[in-house]
């Protein structure tokens, strides 16, 4: 009898699955495959918005003069004729330039000189080398004006941003600005009001990122600006759609709202008051955001001036007090009273 043990051979025993190495798999799979549709649509979309643009520019040349200005290009459009009376100076909020006050300027040039101007880096103006604060785009406007021959006395109206700018451009040249016209304008300390913004840093990251956007055809696909030109006729308003949707004047805007709280708004609260200057401003009734905040900053512009008159456009919204006509028919008639005040030396009237 054999006595020797009986070995028997190991069972194999199946391997278990091993399901967290086949997710990781199919995790990577899966991100580089999104990976490459973003790239294969991001290159779509370049391409698209570079054609886009070229036929734009085709389309929409200046209507204007390019001024030049230390080796730059500033846009300006002259309207109306000398008729004696101040020229009118019009400044576009933070992404407006000169298309944007169509209405306003055709009504006006009836009877005086009008100058609409894009910024630097807005509607067909050169980008400047660096972001500027609203004392360097008075600079600019006030080199342009003289290589214009557009001569003072002036009555300045801003927009939005631009009424910085018209303070700006007062304090540095009081002499030649007879009148001042807010137009729904900022107030320097309007970002220390809303602490969201983080003094306008997150706006103007926003913009930026905008401006990337713009870079693959998104802004020009969805139009998020398309409210500033809501009103206007179909040609300021096509020239507006097309300049928005470059990123040129985002990233302008970008700059701007980055520097605003360290540069622009101790600059415009140094220079003070205006004295007795011709001044109106013009509010609005419809905010989206921060309506109470907004609109006691606009009472105290109000304050400015010891010969003022503040006046709220009802129903108007800050974009379609310039955009709409109806709205924008009132902005004409508070420059005309400006203008009158100026030229005649009577005390403007609530």
């Amino acid at each position: 009898m054999n006595q020797n043990p009986i070995i028997s051979a190991p069972v194999a025993h199946p391997q278990p699955a091993r399901p967290r190495r086949r997710s990781l798999t199919w995790l990577k799979s899966g991100l580089l495959g999104l990976a490459i549709t973003l790239l294969t649509l991001g290159g779509i979309g370049a391409i698209y918005q570079a054609i886009a643009t070229a036929i734009d520019r085709r389309n929409y040349p200046p209507p204007g003069q390019l001024v030049e200005i230390g080796g730059r290009r500033l846009h300006m459009v002259v309207t109306g004729n000398d008729t004696g009376q101040p020229a009118v100076i019009l400044d576009g909020g933070m992404a407006g330039f000169s298309s944007n006050f169509f209405w306003v300027q055709s009504e006006l040039a009836a009877t005086t000189r009008v100058v609409a101007y894009d910024r630097a880096g807005l509607g067909w103006s050169d980008p400047a080398p660096e972001p500027q604060d609203a004392y360097q785009a008075a600079h600019d406007l006030h080199a342009a004006l003289a290589a214009a021959g557009i001569s003072a006395p002036y009555v300045v109206a801003g927009h939005s941003y631009g009424g910085l700018v018209v303070r700006a451009f007062t304090d540095l040249y009081p002499d030649e600005v007879v009148g001042m016209v807010l137009i729904d304008a900022s107030h320097p300390d309007q970002w220390a009001h809303i602490p969201a913004s983080r003094d306008g840093r997150l706006n103007g990251r926003g913009n930026n990122f905008t401006a990337f956007l713009a870079r693959f055809g998104v802004v020009r696909l969805f139009q998020p600006g398309r409210a500033v030109y809501a009103g206007l006729p179909e040609r300021p308003a096509a020239e507006m759609r097309a300049i928005l949707a470059q990123p040129q004047s985002w990233s302008t805007g970008g700059g701007v709202l980055l520097l605003w709280n360290e540069r622009t708004r101790p600059q415009i609260n140094q220079a003070g008051n205006l004295g007795d200057l011709p001044l109106a401003v013009l509010s609005v009734t419809e905010q989206a955001l921060y309506a109470d905040v907004l609109t006691g900053l606009q009472a105290e512009l109000a304050t400015l001036s010891s010969n003022s008159f503040h006046y709220t456009e009802a129903g108007a919204t800050h974009e379609s007090l310039v955009a709409e006509r109806d709205h924008a028919l009132i902005v004409v008639e508070t420059i005309r009273r400006v203008l009158a005040a100026a030229r005649t030396g009577r005390p403007l009237a609530n």
